[in-house]
This record gives structure tokens, sequence and C-alpha cells, in this order.
């Protein structure tokens, strides 16, 4: 459906970006063959004169089927040639049907009129035969219109397949299985492979959704394969015998060529498809992918056993309802992927970032409550929209914004709230946090990563010529250097005001620019967290409010984010003293792992780290009471409510390490939102004015720096 054939087109959206796909229709009467691309003529059923009778009914083989078809496979046991001219017209009208497609009236409750639809032969297969956990499945328009786009994948040469979002129990794991064996089970010398979320998962949704209907299939629809496999294979061979005892023998007694095809599931690990030719390739609940486990590792693998030098030698099929099962990690890679899986943006070969086209069908489109109108195999889209929006009502006039939060997540919208957390046991308002997270996770880029060096890579202090032929020490500067991959995260544009504005004192160092910025440290243990993760250094530096400046963008914003396992706490030390040198300010540390303390010290930098009011010791402790962690929390939550629009890091906002899935009872497991929280109560300490007076003079006459600041 991806060329035009003379006889129009239907718009199919993608519900994600706002691209459409022009899927052309062949002419009434005639459909697409799937074997050779050619037009053909097929079937118009028409099951009523009354317009309102004519719908799908799923057709059946004739009831004489089975005892004439055990007749003829007698008669072939004596001659081999012999075929049934009855059964033999049945078998061909199928075949047809399952390459070409149909076209039957249908009677439109909407628009009060019966209209020929046309479904294509995939489609027709599904319905007609494919019965899935026990039961044959329905007819429904958005069915049909998801089958016009497969078919239009798979006629893109610039398509390497789909990627299909929806809510659950939207039979996506049947159209997958259904979609799979029907390519493999017909095309000779082809592999067709699937991988889940699990290894377990793999194994069930290969049985489920590819061996079971193909048990219930007629024997026209199973090439001959390998017996010795038996019934329940944990591979489908399309081959001849291997070995053959006399019952299989008489069982597979044919002058059928076997195709030579096969199909086969395998772990979850990205390189389990590695090396072989791959033609047709299912990921069942990509979205839900666990660790260590990477999709986005693992799509590239699976992606070039299918396209070898930018030719495409089969196709995939990744599906998936985004919602995490219960207790488990989002999985953020998924979404990068989808988001790279768009249509409107491609690179010069004509590729999108996957090879992908990706298509949502949002709940309101995939709900049946209208029995009426579902009987046609349509969905009421206005009635199950007020449901939806009734029920989300209801809940924000309990304020229960995280039962808002989560209900969206498993009834999605659009393509947003399919990716939104659920927020049911956040601590702060998730609705507030979802909406910036969709914000910064789907348009462009609002922070870029990069690295912190010091110049001529000396620490501190550097030699360079003094004009007179001799050598002088100077304070070092701190600069940054862009890098996809660096420790640090800084917010697209920023840089602090006056970079490096640092003084020296009796041969001490001491930063001058408190008055512009703060900075939190939640250093790393060598032990591991709580839930078995190495624990990691988080740094944030927050950029105070500028009263001269009152209409800077950067005001009270989070600017520069620092998180990164370093080899050793000294060498995270040195990251944490480049981000206040070049911020030109100090940082409080967590005191409870006091490392830093020394290695400041030893650098003659002990005037950058922090001291509460009435503290002897530099950092913050956090006692067993609590009470740091509640201050964290007021703090962080007053800081959400009023300026989460300026913040931009993503890991601090997303479930698993930010804010979303925050608890005050894990504070291990979120170095991140600590570190956030560490700032804050640095920011929100007595303000120090610009100094304007020499650098050359103690600044401890001012504000001693062993005082809250």
């Amino acid at each position: 459906m991806f060329k035009d054939l003379g006889n129009g087109y239907v718009d199919i959206k993608d519900n994600s970006f706002g691209f459409v796909y022009k899927c052309y229709l062949p002419p009434i009467g005639y459909g697409l063959n799937a074997a050779n691309g050619m037009v053909q003529e097929t079937d118009i059923i028409l099951n009523s004169e009354i317009p309102t009778e004519q719908l799908w009914e799923r057709p059946t083989l004739p009831l004489d089927f089975k005892t004439r078809r055990a007749k003829e496979k007698q008669v072939q046991r004596i001659d081999p040639l012999y075929i049934d001219p009855y059964l033999e017209e049945i078998r061909k009208r199928e075949w047809k049907r399952r390459l070409c497609g149909v076209w039957f009236w249908n009677y439109n409750p909407i628009e009060k009129e019966s209209k020929l639809e046309y479904i294509t032969g995939l489609h027709y297969f599904y319905i007609t035969y494919w019965k899935f956990q026990g039961k044959f499945m329905d007819f429904r328009m958005p069915d049909k219109d998801f089958f016009y786009y497969v078919a239009y994948c798979m006629e893109d040469e610039k398509c390497l397949g789909t990627n299909e979002l929806t809510k659950r129990k939207n039979g996506k794991t049947a159209r997958a299985g259904c979609w799979g064996y029907e390519r493999t089970s017909r095309l000779d010398f082809h592999h067709g492979g699937l991988q889940s979320k699990s290894d377990d998962d793999a194994e069930e949704a290969f049985r489920k959704a590819i061996i079971h209907p193909w048990q219930k299939l007629p024997d026209f629809f199973r090439p001959r394969y390998d017996l010795m496999k038996g019934e329940e294979p944990s591979e489908l061979r399309f081959f001849a015998t291997a070995r053959r005892g006399s019952k299989a023998e008489l069982e597979d007694e044919t002058i059928e060529e076997a195709l030579e095809s096969f199909f086969d599931y395998k772990p979850s690990t990205e390189s389990a498809y590695d090396g072989p030719e791959l033609h047709t390739y299912i990921s069942d609940e990509a979205g839900k992918t666990k660790k260590p486990v990477s999709i986005k590792e693992r799509q590239n693998v699976v992606r070039f056993c299918t396209e070898i030098d930018f030719v495409l030698k089969g196709k995939h099929y990744y599906t998936t309802t985004v919602e995490p099962d219960k207790g488990k990690e989002e999985n953020y890679e998924f979404q990068e992927m989808t988001a790279n899986s768009n249509p409107m943006e491609r690179d010069e070969n004509g590729f999108t970032g996957t090879g992908l086209y990706t298509y949502f069908l949002p709940a309101q489109k995939g709900m049946f409550i209208n029995q009426e109108y579902a009987k046609y195999g349509y969905a009421d889209e206005e009635m199950n929209l007020q449901a939806l929006n009734n029920k989300i009502k209801a809940l924000e006039e309990k304020g229960d914004t995280r039962g808002v939060s989560s209900f969206k997540r498993k009834n999605p919208r659009n393509l947003k709230e399919a990716f939104s957390a659920d927020g049911e046991n956040a601590l702060y308002d998730p609705e507030l946090l979802q909406e910036q997270l969709d914000e910064i996770s789907w348009g462009d880029s609002r922070t870029e990563r990069g690295n912190l060096k010091w110049k001529d890579g000396v620490k501190v202090v550097r030699v360079e010529d003094d004009g007179f032929g001799g050598k002088k020490e100077v304070m070092n500067t701190v600069y940054w250097e862009p890098d996809e991959k660096g420790r640090w995260e800084k917010v697209m544009g920023w840089e602090p005001r006056e970079p490096n504005n640092v003084y020296e004192k009796n041969g001490r160092y001491y930063p001058n620019g408190n008055y512009a910025n703060r900075i939190g440290c939640d250093p790393f243990k060598y032990d591991k967290t709580k839930d078995k993760r190495r624990s990691q250094c988080a740094a944030f530096n927050y950029q105070l409010h500028d009263e001269l400046h009152p209409n800077d963008i950067y005001n009270d914003m989070l600017t520069l984010r620092y998180a990164y396992r370093a080899n050793s706490t000294h060498e995270a030390n040195e990251d944490i003293l480049m981000m206040c040198w070049w911020c030109g300010c100090k940082a409080l540390f967590e005191r409870n792992v006091n490392h830093w303390k020394n290695d400041f010290i030893s650098w003659k930098c002990g005037g950058f780290l922090m001291y509460l009011e009435g503290e002897a010791e530099p950092g913050i402790y956090t006692d067993g009471t609590g009470s740091v962690t509640q201050t964290i929390c007021r703090l962080t939550e007053a800081y959400i409510n009023k300026f989460i629009k300026k913040v931009f890091f993503k890991t601090l906002i997303r479930k698993v390490t930010g804010w979303l899935d925050f608890k005050v009872e894990e504070t291990q497991k979120f170095d991140e939102p600590m570190a956030v929280g560490f700032t804050l109560i640095s920011a929100k300490t007595v303000k120090i004015k610009k100094k304007n007076e020499s650098p050359t003079d103690n600044v401890e006459n001012i504000l001693p720096y062993n005082i809250a600041i």
C-alpha cells in the first residue's frame, strides 16, 4: 500500500509525531498480492441485503472438510498426485484471500450507511484463522488501519519495520505472532526470530503467539515441518523430517517441497541474534526490556542482521505497552528509541534513526464501550474520550494528582501520556514533574554534555613565562569542553557569569562568586546501595537570583549537573573542585562521608568548603532523625512548585533515579535528588553581595567562611 495503485488512498495517522501514512488502495474487487506485489482479482463478501446486518462474519470451512481431507490423504498414500477438486477450490480461495485480502460490506454506525471495506491478506488471515489463547480475533476498524500501516511498512524499501505502542489487552502480541508466522511459513530459506523483555517471556510469547495458533491452523496453512520437533517445538522448522520412524514416515508422506525456513526465539540479551541473517524479527514488550539488557544496543545488533550495506533483507516488528510491570523500572532507552523512529526525521540515506516507523494507538481509539458500534468494529471515540476525561476529572476534584498520573499512564490519550510516569506513589506532584519531563524529552535538547578541564592539565596552579625570561606561578583556570560522553551536563547556553572567579590569600584559594552560584554534593561511598548498584557522586550548581539582572533566564536554575562513578574518591573530589572553581563558589557536601575534606585542604582549597551556622566542621550531617531529609523534601517541593519549568535534567525528574520515585526511607538510592537537596540548602543560606574590594583583602574580615553563608 506504499505505491500508488491509481484507486485513491487512506490517510493513517501515526498518532505520535504528526506523520501520516498515505496507504494506497487497490481497485474495488482487487487486492495487492503480498507474495509478488501484483494487483489481483479477489472476493467481495456480502452476508446480507439489509445494510444494518452487513458486518464481518468469520468465514469457516465446510463441515465435511476434515472428513474429505482424511479421505484425500488416504488416496494420496497410493497416488501422491491425487487432489480432491472440491477441497482444492477451497484451498485456492483461502490462499488467494490470505495473499490478496478481501472486500466486504460493513455498516458504519456513525454515518448510518453501509460501506465497502478492504482488508489486507494478513488482516484476513488474522481474523479468520489465527486462534490466540483459545479464541478467534474480532474485526476491529483500528486493526484495519494498523494492518494498512503494516503493509505500507513492508513495501517501503527505507523502512526496517514497525514500532507499535498500545494500551494493555489490545491484541498486540497476537498481531505480532500472526505477522511473523505468516511471513516465515510462506517464504523459503527464511529465518524468523523472537525476543521479549526476559528469557522466560520470550519462551511464553513464542508458544502462545506462534506455536499454539499454528497448531489450530488447517493443514493447507501448515507447511511441511520437521516432525521430530513434535507438536510443541521450541523451534518451528519448515524442513523435511530429519530422522524418521515408521509412524513419522506415514505422517510425512508428501511430495510437497520443504521451505527450509524456521522460526525460533532467543534470550533477551543484546548479542543473542548477532551473526546470522535475520529476515523476520519480533521484539515483544520491547519497552519493558529489563536491565542489564539495553534495548538500544539490542536493536543495533538485530538491525544489522537484516540491513546489509544499507539494503533491507527483511523486516522487524517491535510492539509493547509502555507502562512498566508493577515494581519494575522505567525503560527510558525505549522512549529514546521511539523518538528516533520518527518518519519525519531521516538521515541522508532516507532512514530514521532506528530504521523503524512508529505507530501509537491512543486509548480512546482502542476501547469498545459502545457495543452497538463494536458490533461493526467501530470504536465510539467520543464516548470513550468522555469516559476517560470523566475519570480524570473525578480524581482531580479529589486532589488526587497521583491517581491522575497513574490513570493516564494506564490509559494514554496521546504519546506523551504513554511515556508518562505512573505517579501513584510519588512524593512530589507527579503531574508537574511529568509535564516538564514531557517538555524536555520530546523537543530539542535543552542540555549538553561535556567535561571540565584544567588549562594545560595542571590542577590549581600552573607555571608560565613572566615576560622577563623567567617563570612564575599563576592561578589556573577551568574551561568547558563539549563531549557527548562527558561527565558533566549543563543547560544549553549557560556559563558562569564570571567563570574562574577565584582569588589567592596567603597561599590558599577562595571562591569570589558565592553571590552568584551555590553547589551541593552527595559524595559516593565504596560500598553498594540498597539496590545493589554502585553509588555515584552527584552534584549540582544553582544560579542564585541576581537582583541586578532580574530577567536573566538562568536565575533560580539548576544549571550544571554531575553524576558519575569515578575510579576513586580522590578523582571525584577533584571533579567537584573543578565545578567550584569554574563557578567561583563553595560546595556543601554531605558530611557522613568526609573523604573530600582532606583532599580540598591538601590542594589548599579548603576555602571552597561550606560551613553551616554553628558547625565546627564543613558540610551537612544527615543523622538518623530524618530532620535533614525532611528539610530537603520541603525545599524540593517548594522549588518544584515554583520553578519546575527551569529544570532541564531528565534523570533528576525520572523514576528510578529522580524525583518521580524519590522515597525518604531509601535516600541512598537517589543520589541526584539528595544532591539537589544539599544544593537548595546551600542556596537558602545567607546571601553574599559581590565583593568590590581588591581580591587580596581578607574575605574573613567581611564574613568568616566557617559560618553560614
